[in-house]
């Protein structure tokens, strides 16, 4: 057993940041209940006013609410704004 996943581990605790953010894994920031940046997802799935799905590396997140919009989206990066109600992750 080992490998790089104990290296990761070893170093996140070094430096204090949590192990996921080291591994590539996708993040997503909520902030108040009108904001949602999304970082490493790979694509759109399904966009309407109250639901906004997106892929990530190992799944699906799922963002629902009133009036959301899709403010911004590049390769690496979405911002969705509105109403969030939910953020589920499939």
């Amino acid at each position: 057993m080992g490998g790089m996943t104990d290296v990761i581990d070893r170093a996140a605790k070094r430096l204090e940041i949590p192990t996921l953010g080291l591994a590539g894994a996708p993040r997503v920031s909520v902030t108040g209940r009108g904001q949602l940046l999304a970082e490493l997802h790979t694509g759109l799935t399904q966009y309407a006013d109250d639901c906004i799905e997106f892929t990530v590396k190992n799944g699906r997140v799922r963002v629902r609410g009133t009036g959301l919009r899709l403010e911004a989206m590049d390769a690496g990066a979405l911002l969705i704004s509105g109403v969030i109600a939910a953020v589920e992750f499939l």
